[in-house]
């Protein structure tokens, strides 16, 4: 190796490590200072976005290097149950950068799915499980979908326009809260997003025919049918000709007032 070479990768070494120390000089001790201020459910919206502000202000360029780092720090908390800062760190995540997605939504099932499991069990004592009363299930899941779904909502102020965000919403709504319309209603509007998933449309018209509301789910998913790529495996669109034929069938359509592709 010649003496310029050697001398460009010492300096490029030098360079690396400086900017590492400077990274660890300013993420850690701004992140030990808004750890300490920060409550999950304390902020209201003029205080969350004052705090942001700070927050942006103080980490500048680094804070996707923090949200990384709180993130990793959640994930280990996740790991060992931690309720209460498994919550705070969710939370502390999206204020330091709220751009990814990916943090909204895996926040959102840690809140909606995992929490209630470890609240019911710890609830079960060394009666297990079996001995929580399904009425005490039913409100732990509620409690805690409610907070998954108010997560949600503060994540849409910066990415109003994303169909997985009301997805998610939607699946709480049917899984957590047992609320077949309000799940239905939250599936259509993702579904008219543009880049909305398919499957958002085939199961709002699903949720309609639950709720008995036969006639408006054929409406809806023949005009579905009708903006699909036959083409396209990924559109499915058999299998939504195929719950057409099923609903047109219920509802007694004659041969000539149906559906024609």
């Amino acid at each position: 190796m010649n003496s310029s070479l050697l001398r460009s990768s010492a300096l490029v070494f030098l360079g690396l490590l400086v900017l590492g120390n400077l990274a660890g000089w300013i993420v850690e001790p701004t992140w030990r200072r808004i750890s300490a201020q920060l409550s999950y459910w304390d902020l209201g919206e003029t205080k969350d976005a004052a705090g942001q502000g700070a927050v942006l202000a103080i980490l500048g360029g680094f804070r996707a290097v923090a949200a990384d780092f709180v993130w990793l720090a959640n994930n280990l908390a996740w790991e060992r149950r931690d309720l209460a800062r498994t919550t705070r760190l969710i939370r502390l995540t999206s204020v330091v950068d709220p751009r990814p997605l990916v943090f909204w939504i895996n926040g959102a099932r840690m809140l909606g799915y995992d929490m209630p499991v470890w609240r019911i069990e710890a609830s079960g004592h060394s009666g297990g499980v079996r001995s929580v009363l399904p009425e005490q299930v039913v409100a732990i899941e509620r409690e805690f979908a409610l907070l998954a779904l108010e997560h949600l909502e503060r994540a849409r102020v910066y990415h109003p326009e994303e169909p997985l965000l009301l997805i998610e919403s939607a699946n709480l709504h049917l899984r957590k809260l047992r609320d077949v319309r309000t799940a239905g209603d939250l599936y259509r509007r993702a579904a008219e997003m543009p880049g909305a998933p398919g499957y958002a449309a085939r199961i709002h018209g699903e949720l309609l025919k639950q709720q008995g509301r036969t006639g408006e789910a054929l409406a809806w998913l023949r005009e579905v049918h009708r903006g699909l790529d036959p083409a396209d495996p990924l559109d499915l669109a058999d299998v939504v000709l195929g719950r057409i034929r099923e609903l047109e069938l219920r509802l007694g359509v004659a041969e000539s007032e149906r559906y024609t592709p």
